[in-house]
């Protein structure tokens, strides 16, 4: 296996930017994590599912569930307050520990470690307030979530964000975007850009 290549000051920056530009939109406003879509990876061809976290005012994030194992571990999530009511609920860790995600979230600067900060001062960026500090984390089952480690996942996540914004500017004209065709709502629509 080769090692990742290095990730470069361009890649971080429009993370960065594609981050910002999201949490400016605040499409959780009039989103709800049960609006999930896909955005397909065009260096592996892997579809992320994307949630949008904000709704309910306690956690503000873009979750990018990668690959039908990602899709897996977000209906689990999903899922969860019906296995609380039938008595076999998971517990924090095992509902953590079962996440396949790369996840941009909006933090207090206290909640972020000091790899964080050094990246944001080397970018010469500024936050300030409640959940304005940008952190990015990739979550992999059995694993504690971590810094994102590879150029690919960086610029993943950067299109991510930007296709999350692209999609919540739709959203807040057309609330029924996302919909499924009436008479069917198990159907699941993917498509796929040809060249």
């Amino acid at each position: 296996m080769s090692k990742p290549a290095a990730i470069s000051s361009q890649d971080w920056s429009a993370l960065y930017a594609a981050a910002i530009a999201f949490k400016d939109l605040g499409c959780w406003e009039w989103m709800y994590d049960s609006d999930l879509f896909g955005v397909q990876n065009p260096e592996t061809g892997e579809i992320g599912y994307c949630c949008i976290m904000g709704n309910l005012g306690e956690v503000f994030a873009l979750h990018v569930y990668q690959g039908s194992e990602g899709l897996e571990s977000y209906w689990l999530l999903h899922e969860q307050a019906e296995l609380e009511y039938e008595g076999v609920p998971l517990s924090p860790a095992e509902l953590l520990g079962s996440q396949k995600c790369l996840a941009a979230s909006f933090e207090d600067r206290a909640d972020l470690e000091k790899k964080d900060l050094q990246l944001i001062r080397s970018l010469k960026l500024q936050f300030r307030g409640k959940n304005a500090w940008p952190m990015f984390r990739n979550y992999k089952p059995g694993f504690f979530p971590w810094f994102l480690t590879s150029a690919e996942e960086v610029r993943f996540l950067t299109i991510a964000l930007q296709q999350a914004t692209a999609i919540g500017l739709r959203m807040r004209e057309n609330p029924d975007l996302l919909d499924p065709p009436q008479g069917n709502d198990t159907t699941w629509k993917v498509s796929r850009e040809t060249k």
